[in-house]
């Protein structure tokens, strides 16, 4: 198990109002789904997740299971019913993403974060905000939108505002068909019902996609924890994914949807915890295990921050799970001022994507000139059938929260047999 990584320290987060009575949690809770996490007073500080669900406001205390202190690993495991995370942030984050349910007995599910409102500080990107007067009036909760189908075309609408505008400063260009600055307001997409369908058409699309990288990444993750035999054959196992990520990378393939599945198997939970088989990785295959540690990790964390390569002349795929996170309507964590940058540069990064769409092709085409497909191994390589392996044909079409919740069961079963808890 791996230590968390900066910015995963619970009081930097958003959604975590700090000491905070219950009935004070209940008024800011309005619909279900809304969420926040806060320090118990009753219970000397630990953390509880309070939410609404079916109408009824629901409290659930997190446990923490303090550790000794041993190099790569956290100090701490928090947990709510079965599975224990290395970090207040990283539990909330699988419950979210994963719409899984808070416990079964309830069966509430969190989607929608109630954030603490700070007062906006200018210090960070002054010439990047629109032009008017200083305001320090505290930021407005975000509205959330639904991650359905029916529901994407509306990305960037809130209740209050239909038209999906928005406030705007004082000063600012009302006919600039949406933009300022060089970012489109969410309005913008809604001037034509032609654009408000591209807009849900590309979205389904990255939905997808980010459905394939979150099952290809759970094949990766079995690959390595369906090795019941030698220590040595998982430590191979690792070994192979970490040099399928190397063959993926920027200036290689080129393939980064496929990079962030491989580098999702290898840092996922039930993996990171498997500390022999990392060892024996170090021991027997030290060049791949430097590789990793020395030039995956920090790409793939650049990558998801935005600021790793998307050059179209080193990229044919680019990375854009990110993206899809925001449009899923996912937090961006860390402290305010980094949060704002993070996402300044993923929607940046977002505009050129799109503008740099025809080199991206253009680039696949070239890394692709004279490769003969197997057709009989076409049927193999598609997302379908990879859900009905993982899942069978029934649980296929089972909704998304359920199949994920069940099968991260079965990999922490996995994990736990190959190496148990000491």
């Amino acid at each position: 198990m791996q230590v968390p990584q900066d910015g995963e320290d619970l009081a930097g987060q958003p959604w975590y109002h700090g000491l905070l009575s219950r009935q004070k949690a209940e008024a800011l809770l309005q619909q279900d789904g809304d969420f926040l996490v806060r320090a118990s007073g009753s219970r000397g500080g630990h953390p509880v997740i309070s939410c609404r669900w079916r109408g009824s406001a629901l409290h659930f205390e997190v446990f923490r299971v303090a550790l000794r202190p041993r190099p790569g690993r956290p100090t701490a495991l928090f947990q709510l019913e079965d599975e224990q995370f290395p970090s207040m942030p990283a539990l909330v984050r699988s419950y979210v993403t994963g719409r899984r349910p808070l416990s079964q007995a309830t069966g509430a599910v969190v989607s929608r974060p109630v954030t603490w409102q700070r007062p906006l500080r200018r210090s960070f990107s002054e010439d990047t905000l629109m032009d008017g007067p200083a305001r320090t009036e505290p930021l407005r909760a975000r509205k959330w939108s639904n991650s359905q189908p029916a529901d994407l075309a509306h990305m960037g609408q809130s209740r209050e505002d239909p038209t999906g505008i928005g406030h705007r400063p004082p000063g600012s260009d009302q006919g600039s068909a949406g933009q300022h600055g060089g970012l489109i307001w969410p309005g913008a997409a809604h001037s034509s019902p032609w654009m408000s369908l591209e807009v849900g058409t590309a979205r389904e699309t990255l939905a997808l996609r980010f459905c394939r990288h979150e099952t290809l990444a759970l094949a990766g993750a079995l690959a390595v924890l369906g090795c019941s035999g030698p220590l040595e054959e998982r430590a191979a196992a690792l070994r192979g994914l970490v040099e399928l990520a190397l063959a993926l990378r920027p200036g290689a393939a080129g393939d980064l949807p496929g990079l962030a599945a491989v580098m999702g198997a290898l840092l996922m939970p039930q993996v990171s915890r498997l500390e022999h088989t990392w060892r024996q990785l170090r021991r027997s295959h030290t060049e791949a295990a430097l590789a990793f540690e020395q030039e995956l990790k920090p790409l793939m964390r650049a990558l998801d921050e935005g600021a790793g390569p998307c050059d179209p002349g080193e990229v044919a795929l680019p990375h854009v799970a990110p993206m899809v996170r925001l449009l899923e309507g996912e937090e961006v964590a860390g402290p305010l001022e980094e949060s704002c940058e993070r996402l300044l540069r993923t929607l940046h990064g977002a505009r050129h994507m799109a503008r740099d769409a025809p080199k991206f092709r253009k680039v696949a085409a070239q890394r692709l000139r004279g490769f003969r497909p197997n057709p009989e191994l076409r049927e193999a390589l598609t997302t379908g059938f990879l859900r009905r392996l993982l899942w069978g044909s029934r649980g296929a079409g089972a909704p998304r929260a359920e199949r994920f919740e069940k099968f991260q069961r079965v990999l922490g079963v996995l994990s736990q047999r190959l190496e148990p808890d000491s």
